[in-house]
């Protein structure tokens, strides 16, 4: 058990913060590797398999300041879907005028429809 927490400490300190909410694999991956090291280095003959961040918490005073990043960086997230949706839409319908518009004139020459007054 301290094996893991001196790992996970040792390799959440080196991380500039993005472990709470991005880059969790990397992470594991990097404890369970730092993990293997030191149990070999003590000769446990204990192999580790896997490594998963489960839950990821900010500490007391930075707390705060954390959730709101991550709010940010989320709503940011947010608009630049909406706003590629948006376009998306646009270029779509836009892409979709001149069939309308040619069918239109063809069934005005065929005599389908009435010419615009």
């Amino acid at each position: 058990m301290q094996v893991g927490e001196s790992a996970m400490r040792e390799v959440v300190g080196a991380d500039d913060g993005q472990v709470l909410y991005e880059s969790r694999q990397e992470i594991a991956d990097a404890v369970r590797a730092l993990m293997q090291e030191n149990l070999d280095r003590y000769g446990t003959g204990i192999l580790v398999l896997q490594g998963r961040i489960q839950n990821a918490q900010p500490a007391g005073a930075g707390a705060g300041g954390v959730r709101h990043a991550v709010k940010a960086t989320q709503d940011r997230e947010r608009l630049i879907n909406e706003g590629q949706a948006y376009a998306n839409d646009v270029v779509r319908r836009r892409a979709a005028r001149p069939r309308a518009c040619c069918r239109r004139r063809r069934a005005i020459a065929a005599g389908r429809a009435d010419r615009p007054k």
